[in-house]
């Protein structure tokens, strides 16, 4: 019999599974963790893991962290899924709640989460439908649980965005929830706080090229009309003229091949 939910832990190089390790992944009962190893060099997997029988350790060959989440969404076998990264803090009370959600919203295909790090972020205060955008929230991976069915068979990342990504290096969380926006999921956000996450994710690190090119095309797909108004606007915000030249690069590789990047 599956578990009721899969955790899925994306992970590279051996130092990565070192990190898992020292995540101390909570025994719940019907829940499991599922762990893509990429950039191995065939290191040898961790004793604490590998005694564990909720937790599957896979190698994968592939590069790029939405290649490894595609590759863990193709081998769970769980009715729901938790995108994770491999520096979280669980805590068994955070997946029974995160369970007892799912189980009373049976309607929801796409669940957003908080989460809790040591920099601010905005959440709505209350539960909403994210069909439509919501002033001030971007998505973040690890707050996202997925129910597995027909409707969310094809929803993937996609994998010219994210960490090891060649141009966009960041944005693969919002593509992801515009993409089941337009598939016509139910994509619900639910204020409740499900994990830890001890330092700053990428979008609150300093901007790199790649983070500003993926920001660009993020806008340019988001708003199909009035992006080149915005970009500005954005650079004004992250105070830097510099940042314009990246962030105009990044929206003119996608503005004109949507079909390429949205459904």
């Amino acid at each position: 019999m599956p578990a009721a939910l899969q955790v899925l832990i994306a992970t590279c190089r051996p130092e990565g599974i070192s990190r898992v390790r020292d995540m101390n992944l909570p025994e719940v009962d019907g829940v499991e963790y599922l762990v893509m190893w990429q950039l191995h060099a065939d290191a040898p997997v961790p004793e604490a893991l590998a005694a564990r029988v909720d937790v599957t350790v896979m190698r994968s060959e592939r590069v790029g962290l939405s290649a490894n989440r595609n590759d863990l969404f193709d081998a769970a076998t769980s009715p729901v899924v938790l995108i994770a990264d491999d520096d979280l803090i669980y805590t068994p009370e955070s997946l029974k709640a995160l369970l007892e959600t799912v189980k009373a919203n049976p309607d929801v295909d796409y669940f957003s989460f908080k989460h809790d790090e040591p920099r601010y972020k905005f959440f709505p205060e209350e539960e909403c439908s994210l069909n439509k955008p919501v002033k001030y929230f971007y998505q973040t991976s690890f707050e996202i649980a997925l129910r597995r069915n027909a409707r969310t068979a094809a929803l993937r990342f996609h994998e010219d965005f994210g960490i090891g990504a060649p141009y966009f290096g960041a944005g693969e969380e919002e593509l992801l929830l515009m993409t089941a926006r337009r598939m016509g999921l139910n994509c619900r956000f639910f204020p409740i706080c499900i994990v830890t996450h001890p330092g700053l994710s990428t979008g609150n690190r300093k901007p790199t090229a790649k983070t500003l090119h993926a920001r660009g095309a993020i806008v340019a797909l988001s708003h199909r009309w009035t992006w080149i108004l915005r970009l500005p606007v954005h650079a004004w915000r992250l105070r830097s003229v510099s940042a314009l030249g990246p962030l105009f690069a990044g929206a003119l590789r996608v503005a004109f091949r949507r079909s390429k990047y949205l459904p």
